[in-house]
């Protein structure tokens, strides 16, 4: 049985200050399908999720086929207040998201018990980006969209974030990434590049 469309992007072009950052990008993504966003700093990646989003004005078409209230986006500002602990957080998001999730699971998923109960600001950045994730899973969005997941993480954490991104995709979820990383952690069947020149 073939997969449900999710998302179709017709010719997609975005402007900053009258220059073309992108122009004329096409692709489709179905359940279960990964887009890996390529190209040279400045050449547009981030504003491209941000299109997908709807944070900024852009020229084409973004379908999405399913009701998008509950994008699920992880950028570069990770939204973190280095006053709280990361237990609070957690609390905080559950809360926010009424979420059915098992929290324990994804603290364990993402060994955040060893710093649980330690403030924000005196995470390493790797550890703040996997608080950020557990944010993500907690939202139980259908939609990853991820600015440079992998950056400023160490191998053992990039494996992580991989097999993060590989059970979303197994549960017929759908992610769309930038990166500058090279994605032989992410050999999944049904992955795309879009490259932005």
């Amino acid at each position: 049985m073939k997969n449900k469309l999710i998302l179709s992007v017709e010719k997609l072009q975005c402007k900053r200050n009258n220059f073309i950052l992108f122009n004329c990008i096409s692709f489709k993504v179905f359940e279960g399908g990964l887009v890996i966003i390529k190209g040279n700093n400045g050449t547009g990646k981030t504003s491209l999720l941000h299109s997908l989003c709807g944070l900024v004005s852009f020229e084409g078409k973004v379908n999405w086929k399913i009701e998008k209230k509950k994008i699920g986006y992880l950028g570069h500002h990770m939204g973190l207040k280095d006053y709280e602990t990361a237990e609070e957080f957690i609390a905080f998001w559950k809360k926010i998201y009424n979420s059915k999730v098992n929290s324990d699971k994804i603290i364990k998923f993402f060994s955040l018990d060893k710093f649980l109960y330690k403030p924000i600001g005196a995470l390493s950045f790797g550890q703040k980006k996997k608080l950020s994730f557990a944010r993500l899973l907690l939202l139980e969005s259908k939609i990853w969209l991820l600015d440079e997941p992998f950056s400023g993480m160490d191998n053992k954490n990039k494996k992580l974030i991989a097999d993060a991104i590989k059970r979303h995709i197994n549960k017929k979820g759908i992610t769309i990434l930038s990166t500058h990383d090279q994605t032989k952690l992410l050999n999944i069947h049904t992955k795309q590049e879009v490259r932005i020149v």
